[in-house]
């Protein structure tokens, strides 16, 4: 046996326990109906083992070349997330492969009217209704590209985000 003191019955029982803790503690990705998704922005957020109450929001924005997955092991919002119990939101940019974020079509940088932020802003509401989130702690960051998409968001949906 591997560890000899500890009875069988413990051993597998803290195995089973780690096991469903990483489990839960994983990126999601949703096909959820989240409403307008023009340009069909890819969805996944990071839910923390115990969620708080009315949930701080942030949405993680990837560099050009990322994915919502890579940023989500790159980044360390995931630990934070569970020392803090806020969710995170990590959409990849639409396209072949890994791309940039659309930070200059009229569609995007209008509100409402289409391109990545429609979806993204959609992405929030979503998250907000879906997991009864805290309006007054929603944020949005990002790296590169999606620090230019944090801008835009911010400029055509400044509701939406905490200033």
């Amino acid at each position: 046996m591997l560890f000899p003191k500890i009875p069988q019955a413990l051993f597998l029982l803290v195995l089973g326990a780690t096991t469903a803790f990483a489990q839960k503690s994983t990126l999601k990705q949703t096909t959820a109906n989240i409403g307008s998704n023009p340009t069909n922005v890819k969805l996944s957020l990071y839910l923390p083992p115990t969620l708080s109450s009315k949930p701080a929001i942030i949405l993680a924005l990837h560099e050009c070349g990322g994915s919502g997955e890579k940023y989500f092991g790159e980044t360390k919002y995931a630990s934070l997330a569970d020392t803090h119990g806020f969710m995170v939101l990590f959409p990849s940019a639409p396209g072949p492969g890994t791309t940039c974020w659309d930070v200059h079509s009229t569609g995007t940088l209008t509100h409402n009217s289409g391109g990545d932020s429609l979806g993204l802003a959609n992405f929030v509401r979503y998250a907000l209704t879906t997991y009864a989130g805290d309006a007054s702690k929603v944020f949005v960051t990002g790296t590169s590209s999606g620090a230019m998409m944090t801008n835009v968001l911010a400029g055509t949906s400044p509701h939406l985000y905490r200033r």
